[in-house]
């Protein structure tokens, strides 16, 4: 458990990392520091004073190292190059896998690009296997008494023979005796119609009926069993016919063997009919059916085309060759194709009118298993680059299907795309050959590395400010990756595909609109992987492949989890369930008497002000804490401060600036309420920001609607601010 925490804040720390370097935060030094973006309101009176580009200095197999002069690498001691400035600037960040390339560097790379397009597809499927038998045409001439082989008729394996021809002739001590017994029975009913008894004819019938079946299934024919009656005479030999016409494939038997009941004597092949029988990869089942006509040739006949059509297709794949066996059936009146023969198939197949599927060429994808990195061009932002991980589904031709992670009409990069790749290493983020980035993506060693303390604390992980209309949903992903947790442990194959199913469908609905900045780069990067693993987790083949795929998704899972404290928001929901509808409800009035208050103080007007501070202390001062238990209780007491705070200021204060300065505390508050405890109102609540506030500290508050009303300012400057999170749905 400490090894894999230890790993996921590695990775989290990697992907801060490209963070950073995405949104292109240098300063001098070589150390990072993001720089606040703030917003831009024309009623905010301030000014952006224009900046000196500077160059930043990087080494080529460490690009951890951002310095500010030219010099050594202080890892390798290798000279330090410059980082372009048209490389690190420009468009704005969309992905932690986004590179910004020169127009220069295009073009010797020679990058391409080609739209993601959805149209039919034709593939060509290649196959290969051998002649065989058919087995519905294949005879067995077996003993139907014990005996002794006398002669054979046939005397060499490949001979053709006929239907009904002999075959062998057997002397049978038994046969003499169920010859006896019928003639025997017939003497016996002849005797019984002379008596005229009828109960005694009808039993000496019914032993005759019984000794000619007897004969019959011991492979007597009809005439043979009349003749031996009429004669009164018995045989001790039979002759055995072929029940088909063909080829004598094997002869297990040679004259003057004894055999037993059942022993086999030859099989015959009828090979007006043979089977094909070929193996198929496994990527290229989804192009194979029942019926359809496969095309193949053999090394006897080179260029001559034979035709099958598919009659069946193995449920099972073979785990070493990772194929399938596909069996056709073939016309062969002539009886050139012989069982044995190697061939070589081709199956030909399309995609139906209406399910054309999504393509990009065959060039575009960087392939790494059933995943693979493709570049797109940033929509409106020449040579800037954003790496993404797909699903890929069967090549066909000179194209791959895309199954997941690309939408028709962008354009991926066709060719230079490795290349874009290495640039994508060297700036240590996610790439095909290290999938967090970070210094990690770079594999040169030179030199010994100090180790780390075996018992170092990992590095605490980054934080982020999770909006309340995300943090509402994920409660929900974390109940269904609980279930599909305890379906690969109890490795139920069919119950862990639907719930890898069942997550990828909610993680696909929540809506992370609400996210910004790194946050927005971070779970974009984290869901992209999340919702390739469990599509493939949807289709495992077996339980250790499941378990497989979950142990990767497992690290991915809990990237999100720390860097969006997931636990933390389980917790709070915990606590908000805990807290009785009456309470959110006179919660709720108090809320409306706050923003009775923020209106008058973005209003200007004072003594309405003083009005709506009055109520708001008669509303807090009706809240019944009693309701309230464990956390609950704990949280409502430290909100209680902090309002009386604000309270006493706004009650006492003789100007509408030092009622400004109340309203602070109070906002703090209801904040803090209505998230941790939750509220029943109509309406929305969002949170506001402005960082011009009490000289540029800023301040936060709440409202219900996204038109910024700033209660700091009035008038002044009504519209500075920015809505910072929804803490409340309607």
């Amino acid at each position: 458990m400490k090894k894999r925490r230890k790993a996921v804040y590695a990775l989290l720390a990697a992907l801060l990392l490209a963070v950073v370097f995405t949104l292109g935060y240098f300063s001098a030094g070589g150390h990072s520091h993001p720089e606040k973006a703030l917003p831009d309101h024309s009623d905010c009176d301030h000014a952006v004073q224009g900046e000196v580009e500077e160059t930043i200095w990087t080494c080529s197999m460490h690009p951890q190292i951002r310095l500010p002069e030219p010099g050594k690498c202080p890892i390798c001691f290798m000279d330090l190059i410059p980082v372009a400035a048209d490389e690190e600037t420009g468009a704005a960040a969309v992905s932690l896998r986004q590179v910004r390339i020169s127009a220069a560097a295009r073009k010797l790379a020679e990058v391409e690009v080609s739209p993601v397009v959805r149209r039919a597809v034709h593939v060509e499927v290649p196959m290969f296997g051998n002649v065989d038998y058919d087995e519905t045409r294949l005879g067995y001439l077996t003993a139907w008494m014990a005996g002794r082989i006398d002669k054979l008729y046939v005397n060499y394996t490949g001979s053709t023979v006929r239907r009904g021809a002999p075959m062998a002739s057997i002397y049978s001590p038994d046969l003499i005796t169920a010859q006896a017994e019928l003639i025997q029975a017939v003497n016996a009913v002849q005797e019984a119609d002379r008596s005229g008894l009828k109960r005694v004819k009808d039993a000496a019938e019914l032993m005759e009926r019984a000794a000619r079946e007897k004969l019959r299934l011991l492979g007597l024919s009809s005439d043979q069993i009349r003749k031996a009656v009429e004669t009164g005479t018995t045989s001790d030999h039979i002759t055995l016919h072929a029940a088909m016409g063909g080829v004598v494939i094997e002869k297990d038997v040679f004259e003057g063997m004894y055999v037993q009941t059942g022993t086999r004597i030859f099989t015959i092949a009828d090979l007006t009919r043979v089977w094909i029988v070929l193996e198929a990869y496994e990527s290229d089942l989804r192009w194979i059916r029942l019926g359809m006509e496969v095309e193949f040739q053999t090394e006897a006949y080179p260029g001559e085309i034979f035709t099958g059509k598919t009659v069946y297709i193995d449920p099972v794949v073979n785990e070493k060759t990772r194929t399938v066996r596909v069996r056709l059936d073939a016309a062969n009146p002539d009886g050139r194709l012989k069982p044995g023969m190697f061939v070589r198939a081709r199956l030909r197949a399309s995609t139906a009118a209406d399910e054309d599927p999504l393509v990009i060429p065959a060039s575009a994808p960087l392939l790494t298993g059933k995943r693979a990195i493709v570049y797109v061009q940033v929509p409106g932002e020449e040579g800037t680059y954003e790496g993404k991980e797909i699903v890929l589904g069967s090549r066909a031709g000179d194209h791959y299907i895309v199954r997941q992670g690309l939408s028709e009409g962008e354009l991926v990069v066709t060719k230079g795309n490795f290349k874009i790749d290495s640039a994508m290493q060297l700036r240590a983020r996610p790439s095909m050959m290290s999938p967090y980035g970070g210094p990690a993506a770079v594999a040169h060693d030179h030199g010994p590395a100090t180790p780390a303390p075996a018992e170092e604390s990992p590095p605490p992980p980054p934080t982020v400010t999770v909006p309340a209309a995300l943090a509402s949903q994920l409660p929900e992903l974390a109940k269904t990756y609980d279930t599909l947790k305890a379906s690969v442990e109890q490795r139920d194959l069919q119950k862990t595909r639907k719930s890898f199913q069942a997550f990828h469908d909610v993680l696909s609905a929540v809506d992370p609109v609400s996210l910004e900045g790194e946050g927005a780069l971070v779970w974009k990067e984290v869901t992209m992987l999340l919702r390739n693993d469990t599509m493939l987790g949807g289709e495992a083949d077996t339980n250790s492949e499941a378990l497989r795929l979950f142990e990767t998704m497992e690290d991915h899972y809990s990237i999100l989890s720390e860097y969006f404290h997931l636990e933390h928001i389980l917790q709070a929901e915990a606590v908000s369930e805990s807290v009785p509808p009456e309470f959110k409800k006179a919660l709720g009035e108090l809320l409306q008497r706050y923003f009775g208050l923020k209106e008058a103080l973005a209003g200007d007007d004072f003594p309405s002000a003083e009005k709506a501070a009055e109520q708001f202390a008669s509303a807090l001062v009706k809240m019944d804490m009693g309701l309230l238990k464990g956390e609950a209780h704990v949280i409502w007491m430290e909100t209680l401060g902090t309002l009386n705070k604000g309270v006493k200021t706004v009650r006492t204060a003789t100007d509408i600036e030092t009622a400004r300065n109340g309203f602070e505390p109070l906002s703090i508050g209801m904040t803090l309420a209505v998230d941790r405890l939750g509220v029943e109102m109509e309406g929305p609540v969002f949170e506001l920001f402005c960082p011009m506030a009490f000289d540029n500290r800023g301040a936060a508050w709440l409202q219900q609607t996204e038109e910024v009303r700033n209660p700091y300012f009035g008038a002044m400057m009504l519209a500075c601010g920015e809505v910072k999170r929804q803490l409340k749905r309607e």
